[in-house]
């Protein structure tokens, strides 16, 4: 876990100065789940509600990673110290002690340590502050724009649920989470429309599309890997379910498709295919389509067969 920030938050009343604020990032190790907490300042007893609030909601954790700030220090410490106390509950010391959190402190002045969750920060963070610009809102505004930008980090395509032609669903983040793919409450495209014409509730969907827009794309990019001469190359093959590139596909649609058919041109390069889709067929260049991050077990195979052979 780790923090980002600080961000701006808009005063209770206007002639009060804006307040600070902070976000933690929780990334499991596992399935590279997100969690977002907005965090009032960097101070012990923050985080430790930060990491309550955490383990309420997603359960409790053996290990944890982190920096050696001072935070992250004193909160240890001071969980340790709570465990210990003679006036606390049996029952929950037994627990606690039972189902004990072991902390991993990175060395001093290592961040590159931490690139899983620095890698998730980077992901979110610099759109956030694009996005966000000069604007302020409200703390309860706040958190719901975290919580939809943790929705959609937690909706990005893994790997195929199956090699059933039939199937276009993907395993995501979200179904370790929830047991099924995240969904998003259907809103109007407020994009075009200019910030001070907006209610409160529509500058925060404003924010949250337009950061869908910019990370969905790049994300996507990530995706279509180039190799270098001395790498094999990405063979595309039949039946392999692939994401479809849209630049105005609405926050949390990931449109999935299975390739029927390849075009190969007259040096052998396929750039052309033709794509099955649970709304009809459609053919598209490669460079709209983008492969999984993981490949199911057969494609891997067919891959290490057609890299063995060339």
């Amino acid at each position: 876990m780790d923090y980002w920030g600080p961000i701006q938050l808009k005063p209770p009343h206007r002639r009060a100065a804006p307040t600070k604020a902070y976000v933690a990032v929780f990334v499991c190790f596992a399935t590279k789940a997100v969690h977002l907490e907005l965090v009032g300042d960097l101070s012990t007893a923050k985080f430790i509600e930060a990491l309550r609030r955490f383990v309420s909601r997603r359960g409790l954790c053996s290990e944890i990673y982190s920096d050696n700030g001072r935070n992250f220090i004193g909160a240890a410490n001071e969980l340790r110290q709570l465990v210990k106390t003679k006036g606390h509950n049996q029952q929950i010391a037994q627990e606690c002690a039972d189902n004990g959190i072991q902390w991993h402190f990175n060395p001093p002045k290592a961040s590159h340590f931490g690139g899983l969750w620095e890698a998730t920060i980077s992901s979110a963070q610099k759109h956030f502050v694009r996005v966000l610009g000069t604007h302020t809102l409200a703390y309860d505004s706040m958190e719901t724009l975290l919580t939809q930008i943790e929705c959609c980090l937690n909706s990005r395509p893994i790997v195929p649920m199956s090699d059933d032609a039939n199937d276009y669903e993907v395993l995501t983040p979200g179904h370790f989470l929830v047991g099924t793919a995240l969904k998003a409450v259907p809103d109007n495209n407020v994009i075009d429309i200019p910030f001070n014409r907006l209610r409160q509730w529509q500058q925060t969907q404003k924010l949250y599309q337009q950061l869908w827009k910019r990370w969905h794309l790049e994300y996507s990019s990530t995706l279509q890997t180039r190799t270098k001469w001395y790498n094999p190359p990405v063979h595309l093959q039949e039946n392999q379910l692939v994401i479809i590139k849209d630049e105005n596909a609405p926050p949390m649609s990931w449109k999935t498709g299975r390739i029927i058919q390849l075009h190969p041109g007259d040096d052998g390069t396929t750039r052309v295919v033709t794509l099955l889709t649970p709304t009809g067929r459609y053919t598209r260049p490669v460079s709209k389509i983008c492969l999984l991050p993981i490949s199911s077990p057969l494609e891997r195979n067919e891959s290490l067969t057609c890299a063995k052979s060339t």
